[in-house]
């Protein structure tokens, strides 16, 4: 055997079971929802499977063609998935994103909610924002609890509005897109402070306007939208902790919501 010939597929075969490795990592133990809607863990398994496969038979028959041009393309590729976590988890740390906790199981909580004597329907800002685009009449009606973080400009806040956003994860984090409500606060209650996290229990009010919506810039974001038609009148705003990274996976159409 020609070493010389067979190394740099030996450093292919090993890049391979490498990427293997680091796919299988981010699935069970890492920030695959950082990069993936989580839905496609499957196929990524699927992948993982098929890179260590690849890899094990390379390593007993290195590829006579490998040439060292195109193992170091290899160990680039392989080089640019560490840095790429070891990125993501400085910029988490500094954002104070708790990875550990976005990797447990979000708790199951009932598809209603009872607050002041009104019920509300918990339900994600996308999904809401679906019922509302299509004018569902048998769902404008209801009360909806809804969570997200908060937007202000200066020409909303003479109206005692705010933007309600959450980020959606459609296929991984370069899609992202922000969609978003107005909220009215309700009377004699301060307006929440710029990018804080909060549910707002609210009803669905219809607002034509003819001057379009002020919004703020969506760092991160391919795309950010304010449904334009429904405003939420809120009654009662509550603070809480972001989910995870507080982005949506998920969209259904009925009760209950993934909210």
């Amino acid at each position: 055997m020609n070493t010389r010939r067979t190394l740099p597929g030996l450093v292919e075969a090993s890049c391979l079971l490498g990427l293997a490795c680091f796919l299988a990592y981010l699935i069970i133990g890492g920030n695959y929802w950082m990069y993936l809607n989580p839905k496609f863990k499957s196929l990524s398994w699927a992948a993982a499977a098929v890179l260590a496969a690849l890899g094990v038979y390379s390593l007993l028959r290195p590829p006579i063609g490998a040439t060292w041009f195109r193992a170091a393309i290899y160990v680039f590729v392989l080089a640019l998935c560490g840095m790429s976590e070891v990125g993501l988890k400085r910029w988490a740390s500094a954002s104070g994103i708790d990875s550990a906790a976005a990797l447990q199981e979000a708790p199951q909580l009932p598809s209603r909610v009872t607050q002041g004597g009104v019920e509300y329907v918990r339900i994600n800002l996308g999904e809401l924002y679906d019922i509302a685009a299509n004018a569902k009449p048998d769902k404008l009606g209801l009360n909806y609890a809804v969570r997200g973080f908060v937007r202000r400009s200066p020409e909303m806040d003479a109206k005692g509005e705010f933007v309600l956003y959450r980020v959606a994860l459609y296929c991984c984090y370069a899609d992202s897109t922000a969609v978003g409500f107005r909220v009215l606060t309700p009377q004699g209650i301060p307006l929440p402070e710029n990018g804080t996290w909060l549910v707002a229990y609210a009803g669905l009010a219809s607002v034509k306007e003819t001057k379009e919506t002020p919004q703020a810039s969506m760092e991160g974001s391919a795309f950010s939208s304010v449904q334009p038609d429904y405003r939420l009148d809120a009654r009662r705003l509550e603070p809480e902790k972001a989910p995870g990274m507080g982005m949506m996976y998920e969209w259904r159409s009925e009760e209950p919501y993934a909210y």
